[in-house]
């Protein structure tokens, strides 16, 4: 690209679309120039907020749209494989959310139609950059826990599937979402698990639906055909053992947590929306020469630029601009991004074991 051309790109989708176009806003090197979302009204009223010049309902015009560089893909997992494979074939770069595809043989196809198409390709796992646990990736590259990894923990309990009255939409049907909680948050905690510790070799998994029937918008009761609790356990490459806890359905709570227990140390990750600053997370470390866990400074390179006063915000403009930032980067230097399509089909391959799993009740090797 010419040096000081911004990269054009254009948002396919509202809801974590929002977070989207947050991020870019935040991206010197970024121009939103068109934006679409099925309704008009709703398209309209966020590209007003976000000063985006052009909106489309229909996300093949908005693909059309002249001098377009790049695309963000914040559609229903049912859509991405065919929006993916739009946007190749008129030669833009992608960043796609996550769970990539609905299923793994998807997920491969769109990583080689990104080969295929020279592009830049990118998985929307923006939690890599919540200061506190792109810092414990520093510790783990750097040995802090030891040289094997023997125990891991992790647990993401929320509540914003509880609510009984909750309407019945597209989050709630397999043929849409793919997944429930495993897909929407329990797929943050695989990449986590991979980028940190390293490859899942096999596991064994058991998915829940506690509330299994809703009202849709008509008030007709509509089966709940996903999971909105899961359990994981997994084995490590090196050998290590994970226990991975995951609920939509926790009252009360918003909390994340990661533990890592090496042969020489361990780390202890928490996202708790109840703490003062939580947009930062919070690290705990202890090594050899240190009783118990001790909090562990976040380094400033980490949080340059982040205002914790306002966490809602800093969730898009900060946390997802450094993901924007990255892909933008990618495209005006011809280098790779990463997390890339390659990290989402690594992902979706743990997804696609683990529902088999639940299905069959039996531990599945990858």
């Amino acid at each position: 690209m010419t040096t000081g051309q911004p990269v054009r790109v254009g948002v396919i989708g509202g809801g974590f679309g929002i977070q989207h176009l947050q991020g870019y806003g935040a991206t010197e090197a970024a121009e939103v120039v068109a934006f679409c979302q099925r309704t008009k009204e709703k398209a309209e009223e966020t590209a007003g907020k976000f000063g985006v010049p052009h909106v489309y309902t229909d996300y093949r015009a908005l693909l059309a749209h002249p001098g377009l560089d790049a695309v963000s893909i914040v559609a229903p997992p049912h859509l991405h494989a065919e929006m993916v494979s739009a946007a190749f074939a008129k030669g833009l770069h992608v960043l796609c959310e996550k769970p990539l595809a609905m299923n793994a043989a998807e997920a491969q196809g769109m990583l080689d139609q990104a080969g295929a198409a020279g592009r830049v390709h990118m998985t929307a796992f923006n939690h890599r950059h919540i200061p506190a646990l792109a810092y414990m990736k520093e510790l783990m590259d750097g040995g802090y826990v030891g040289g094997r990894v023997l125990h891991v923990e992790s647990r993401w309990f929320s509540e914003n599937r509880a609510a009984p009255g909750q309407t019945h939409y597209w989050r709630h049907q397999r043929e849409l979402a793919g997944f429930g909680v495993l897909g929407d948050i329990g797929v943050h905690v695989v990449d986590r698990l991979r980028w940190l510790v390293g490859e899942f070799e096999s596991l064994w998994g058991h998915a829940d639906t506690f509330i299994p029937e809703r009202l849709d918008e008509g008030g007709v009761a509509r089966l709940v055909t996903v999971d909105d609790n899961f359990t994981l356990m997994a084995r490590l490459a090196g050998g290590a053992s994970a226990c991975v806890r995951l609920s939509a359905v926790a009252r009360k709570s918003n909390y994340q947590n990661l533990e890592i227990y090496g042969d020489a140390g361990m780390l202890r990750f928490t996202f708790d929306r109840n703490v003062e600053g939580w947009i930062r997370g919070q690290l705990w470390g202890a090594r050899d020469d240190t009783r118990s866990p001790e909090p562990l400074e976040v380094p400033e390179r980490y949080t340059q630029g982040l205002d914790a006063s306002d966490p809602q915000r800093a969730q898009g403009e900060f946390i997802f601009g450094r993901l924007t930032r990255d892909f933008v980067e990618a495209i005006r230097n011809g280098t790779p991004a990463s997390p890339s399509f390659a990290d989402g089909l690594a992902a979706q391959r743990v997804l696609d074991a683990a529902l088999e799993s639940s299905t069959e009740q039996r531990w599945v090797a990858l």
